[in-house]
């Protein structure tokens, strides 16, 4: 019941709006899933805890292999599903408790990392089974899924049980707050053309720099890196949701100049990706 701290203080943190979206969806839960979803390293996990910030009611538990389940039961000392699920309803008679709170209902916020590979197939089962009332206090389920993949994959039992939220890249003025937050205020510019507006690639870039490694030298190593992400995106095809096209269009904004080609060699029409 102690209010929810991420991992990260505060003042390091970029207020982005799509923490305002995620909170908005916690306050106004109707028993569908959440899924966060986007580019690998766009900050969904910061966004996610910062939205949950003293939030009363979160588990938080990390899936990094096919027996979750029984590991998070043992971590939070209960024997079984039942047990569980009576300690979530216990969790939801206290929150009546805090009038405040963003929620009345408890949180289950599970964060999927790019390694896992097995039991993923469970988490979609376990959010059905645990969003409605049956139990006399229903959960929310939120899932941060690293891969971008995984997040297309899952199902709760269709858009009507679900909700998808998006972490895009930064915008330009949220680069140059965050870039300003590492001492590079007067030439946050040159991150930005050299690595585009991903969060992670700014950190990185950071990084390299006080290796000794330039900012020319880390845009050659990204350009690479993207020309990756954009094969693998297109290949992707996920049944009922469309491929990968949201990404790639992202991918397009940032190196207009090398993309283009990276698609049309895979046979893809740029005229069929969204505006």
């Amino acid at each position: 019941m102690k209010p929810f701290e991420p991992s990260r203080p505060q003042d390091e943190v970029i207020q982005r709006p799509v923490m305002g979206t995620i909170q908005k969806r916690v306050e106004c839960w109707r028993q569908h899933a959440t899924i966060i979803g986007g580019r690998y390293q766009s900050g969904k996990s910061v966004a996610t805890e910062e939205a949950l910030r003293g939030v009363r009611g979160v588990v938080r538990f990390s899936i990094e292999s096919a027996d979750w389940k029984r590991m998070m039961f043992e971590e939070l000392k209960v024997e079984n599903s039942g047990l569980f699920k009576e300690m979530m309803r216990r969790v939801g008679e206290k929150l009546k408790d805090f009038p405040d709170n963003l929620t009345k209902y408890p949180v289950l916020l599970l964060d999927i990392p790019r390694t896992t590979i097995e039991g993923i197939d469970r988490v979609s089962s376990t959010a059905k089974d645990v969003a409605t009332d049956k139990i006399g206090c229903a959960i929310h389920v939120i899932v941060s899924a690293s891969s971008a993949a995984v997040a297309l994959a899952f199902d709760a039992g269709g858009t009507e049980r679900q909700e998808d939220i998006w972490v895009g890249d930064l915008t330009e003025e949220e680069a140059k707050e965050f870039l300003a937050l590492h001492g590079h205020e007067k030439n946050w510019r040159d991150f930005v053309d050299a690595c585009g507006l991903r969060i992670g690639d700014l950190v990185k870039a950071c990084e390299n720099l006080k290796k000794g490694i330039s900012l020319n030298d880390t845009k050659q190593e990204y350009r690479r890196f993207a020309t990756a992400e954009a094969v693998g995106f297109m290949e992707l095809q996920v049944h009922p949701k469309l491929n990968g096209r949201q990404m790639s269009q992202e991918l397009l904004k940032v190196y207009p100049e090398g993309m283009p080609e990276v698609f049309n060699s895979i046979r893809i029409l740029l005229g069929s990706l969204p505006n």
